[in-house]
């Protein structure tokens, strides 16, 4: 009997394709398996054939609040200082699109939970397989924000220690820090992005963080207003998307105040700001020509397709409108991939009321999953067929007690993708 021996090549090419779970098992097999799977080159090979795999996973943040009291001390005039958390229980939830399809309802279940995860106030972000978590403290002693960060990687079930210490501003509405996690290809770095807007001095205020170094830095302010700046922490629809070594929001040019009422604003306003992680420079790129009237929802930047997207909900002509920009950077190259009626998404129109949809995930080359804050559920939306079903989720399995009020919330607008990516 002859004993057949596959080239490292080969054997790498095979368990490119893998799902992580298996991967991790793998790293058992023998000293040369674990060294080639915790390869960079063979992680980054993993992750792009995972990011365009025919049946990309859903991402679902499921969670409980409750508000306690973490410390007590005394200063030295023995006066109280009381340090309080916003305690939150959740897990990143995967569900196949395949499934989704066949069944449109979901039990979820947990793929990673640990005391990591219920000492963090939220989730702050995804990238490549990895979620930053964020612990916030309010110091009322200081009148303060006190932030922390993990990484963690729930496919793995790997965690970072904490990093990060960042202290905010006074307590004010519109002064609390939001964040962004993105990766720079050209020094293998993940970098951590705060920002907020600081209302005395009428602009933003932007910090970055390589992880590894530990060091918060000052970078210059948005050259723009992005939407949201001073509520965005509070809020499941974060403006701001991770795509191709950039960060991108929506944002308001030539307008200082945050406070903005959509309707007193004009189209050519409107504008993509991005930050390039590399150079930590701003680029600013014009919406699609077709964008010609300012809707009473705010319209929405994301990444559908492998695409950096822009949707937004025309009152004026009762629909659902979606634009890819084929060639990233080039604003000549922006193409309307969808636009659908309300009444083909069985959607109750008033035009009296604010009607936001936001589009999650885009499978294959005609199913979208779109949700909405009117809606109760997301909408999955074959537009082959002109098909349109509302996805059940139910909540109770999420936590071992069944305690109520906790939510299922679809997490937009990037799609968690499982990776080997390290978090330490």
């Amino acid at each position: 009997m002859t004993l057949v021996v596959l080239p490292n090549d080969l054997i790498a090419e095979i368990l490119s394709f893998l799902p992580v779970i298996s991967l991790v098992r793998f790293t058992c097999v023998s000293k040369s398996w674990k060294t080639l799977i915790s390869d960079l080159s063979f992680v980054k090979l993993h992750f792009n054939r995972s990011s365009s795999t025919l049946n990309p996973p859903c991402t679902l943040i499921s969670h409980y609040s409750s508000f306690q009291i973490h410390t007590i001390t005394y200063t030295a005039t023995g006066n109280p200082s009381v340090t309080c958390y916003n305690k939150d229980e959740f897990a990143v939830v995967p569900c196949s699109m395949q499934r989704l399809i066949e069944n449109p309802s979901i039990d979820p279940y947990y793929l990673f939970k640990d005391k990591e995860y219920n000492e963090c106030s939220r989730m702050a972000d995804t990238c490549n397989g990895l979620v930053l978590l964020l612990t916030t403290a309010d110091s009322f002693s200081h009148k303060c924000l006190e932030y922390w960060f993990r990484l963690s990687n729930p496919a793995t079930r790997t965690t970072s220690p904490k990093f990060g210490h960042l202290q905010g501003f006074r307590l004010e509405i519109c002064s609390s820090f939001n964040f962004k996690l993105g990766y720079d290809n050209s020094t293998n770095t993940y970098k951590v992005v705060a920002y907020c807007y600081n209302p005395s001095k009428m602009r933003s205020i932007v910090r970055i963080l390589t992880v590894g170094n530990n060091v918060w830095r000052d970078i210059k302010s948005f050259p723009v207003v992005p939407l949201n700046i001073q509520w965005d922490h509070n809020c499941f629809w974060h403006n701001g998307v991770y795509f191709s070594d950039t960060l991108n929001w929506l944002a308001i040019h030539n307008h200082n105040d945050i406070n903005y009422n959509i309707k007193n604003l004009r189209v050519e306003q409107f504008v993509i700001v991005s930050l390039d992680l590399g150079t930590e420079t701003y680029n600013q790129y014009l919406l699609p020509l077709g964008f010609d009237e300012v809707p009473p929802a705010e319209p929405k930047v994301g990444v559908l397709g492998g695409y950096l997207c822009f949707s937004y909900s025309s009152y004026k002509e009762t629909e659902f409108v979606l634009w890819q920009m084929k060639k990233f950077g080039i604003e000549e190259s922006w193409s309307q991939l969808l636009k659908i009626s309300f009444q083909n998404l069985r959607i109750h129109y008033d035009a009296k009321h604010n009607f936001e949809l936001t589009p999650l995930l885009l499978f294959g080359d005609h199913i979208l999953i779109l949700n909405g804050i009117q809606e109760r559920h997301p909408l999955l939306y074959n537009w082959r067929e002109n098909r349109v079903e509302r996805i059940q989720t139910t909540a109770s399995t999420t936590f071992t007690d069944n305690r109520p009020g906790c939510d299922i919330c679809w997490y937009p607008p990037n799609c968690y993708i499982e990776s080997l990516v390290s978090p330490i």
